[in-house]
């Protein structure tokens, strides 16, 4: 399908640069709405009956090939699918996977309480962001409605979480339904249920509620009829789930990648919706299987959860638009909330932190200064190290567009002439007693320029910053001390 321009959204608009949306004018509203960066309701034009059928027609050209699908509730919410684009570089991928935990119903409510209030308080920080998990499943194990009803109540009371229904049985949901207070997202609807659960779903429809179905087949074609099907029944909330084999993943990713290839480039729209991939069934695979790798892993637990982690690495890299998964350890949980993080980062826009004068520990007059740039990966980065070996200097952070060392240097942001300007900006020079800047073993080029416009010492450091503690107790005082013998003998000249 051919990507919508800003152009072909800007002919549609009132072209009138009224500014009432906030924009200088109607093509930057054009260029932020392709960009996803601003909503069509910010328009107030486009809301009158003058401009209702370019409103239609804006709404029709920039929803996207994979429906946007939500649910959750007002304060949380789990928004899978709206992609536009096989591939990242092409544009970005806008709505992060949703990864969910499961709790089966037949644990006892005690543990049913503790692990919901873990999945909601799990949380690492990375590059400044937190990354947290974003639903709890709630599995129908037993089979028996009262206890499905039991733990979403349980979950309820703890916790703000998104929930998903799991129960392949329609009365089961059905009574489930009367229980739950958010939007839920409900697994699943087969060949052989789905008859039942589109008659138990319509009915909760007409009582005001509000849900996302799963549709369960491994055959792409019948997850075509399944949805053509719902939809001529008023459900069109769909997910697809075209079954995760943790024994044969080739044939897991082949289905994945047909549907998405067949919404996106074939603009078939009853296979645009989100994919929901299902990790747990590779956790599951290592617990039951007897001698499967315990000649490798010995703890059958961990090797569940490594390949548990693996599988949903390669979900999530093959368009897997939210996960299911068993695991709640941190180093099963970790890659894959790191991969979703790089995933899920604009292509376009480097990941920056603001420039500036950072104080690492409590420097005072005598403290290094040392140069970075404002990559967000390398600001983080740098301050971990620096933190974790206990180093106390000033950090000046050159703006360099969100560029790394060895990329900025080669591009000219890192250079005499910023480095100067950031000095200036931070009055750095009112803050220590001495003129030497270090600069990073990548940036070596520089130095001469740094120098020559700011007037300063540049000292090369090392190329890794987890080596910088050792350098400077190896060597900053002898620096110092050098630099100072030799501004006093200049001053007596």
């Amino acid at each position: 399908m051919a990507k919508v321009s800003a152009m072909d959204i800007y002919k549609l608009l009132p072209k009138t640069n009224c500014k009432k949306c906030g924009e200088p004018s109607c093509m930057a509203f054009a260029t932020k709405l392709q960009n996803k960066e601003i909503d069509i309701d910010k328009c107030p034009i486009l809301n009158t009956p003058k401009f209702e059928e370019n409103r239609k027609k804006l709404i029709e050209m920039i929803s996207p090939p994979v429906k946007e699908v939500w649910f959750g509730n007002d304060k949380k919410k789990c928004v899978m699918g709206g992609d536009e684009v096989m591939y990242r570089f092409e544009l970005a991928f806008f709505n992060p996977t949703p990864i969910g935990i499961d709790i089966a119903d037949t644990l006892p409510d005690e543990e049913i309480k503790n692990r919901a209030k873990y999945i909601e308080d799990f949380t690492f920080e990375r590059t400044g962001e937190k990354l947290k998990l974003d639903f709890i499943a709630i599995r129908n194990a037993s089979n028996d409605a009262e206890k499905l009803k039991n733990a979403i109540k349980i979950v309820q009371e703890n916790t703000e979480m998104p929930i998903a229904i799991c129960s392949l049985n329609p009365n089961n949901i059905k009574e489930a339904l009367d229980v739950v207070k958010s939007k839920p997202l409900i697994y699943a609807a087969t060949e052989d249920n789905l008859d039942e659960m589109i008659k138990v779903l319509k009915e909760a429809k007409k009582n005001g509620k509000n849900f996302a179905l799963v549709l369960s087949s491994n055959n792409v074609k019948t997850l075509k009829q399944m949805a053509a099907k719902c939809l001529a029944n008023g459900i069109e909330d769909l997910v697809f789930d075209p079954h995760t084999y943790p024994e044969n993943i080739a044939d897991t990713i082949d289905n994945f990648v047909m549907i998405r290839r067949s919404a996106i480039e074939r603009g078939d729209k009853y296979l645009g919706f989100p994919i929901l991939g299902l990790p747990i069934n590779a956790y599951y695979y290592v617990k039951n299987k007897e001698n499967l790798i315990e000649s490798f892993i010995p703890d059958k637990e961990k090797a569940a959860g490594i390949y548990e982690a693996t599988i949903a690495n390669v979900l999530m890299n093959r368009y897997a638009d939210a996960l299911i998964m068993h695991g709640t350890e941190i180093w099963e949980l970790m890659p894959v909330l790191t991969l979703r993080q790089a995933i899920y980062t604009d292509p376009r826009k480097p990941q920056a932190v603001e420039p500036g004068l950072y104080p690492i520990g409590n420097p005072d007059e005598n403290s290094p200064v040392i140069m970075t740039t404002n990559f967000s990966l390398t600001y983080y980065t740098v301050v971990g190290d620096f933190e974790k070996d206990n180093v106390t200097c000033w950090l000046l952070v050159l703006d360099t567009g969100g560029r790394a060392v060895d990329v900025s240097v080669a591009g000219g942001q890192y250079c005499g002439e910023n480095a100067k300007k950031l000095i200036e900006e931070t009055k750095i020079e009112e803050k220590v007693n001495h003129r030497i800047l270090i600069l990073p073993a990548l940036a070596a080029s520089t130095r001469g320029d740094i120098e020559d416009k700011t007037g300063w010492t540049c000292v090369v450091g090392t190329r890794d910053s987890s080596q910088v503690g050792e350098f400077l107790r190896k060597n900053w005082e002898r620096i110092l001390n050098e630099w100072k013998e030799k501004n006093n003998l200049n001053n007596k000249q």
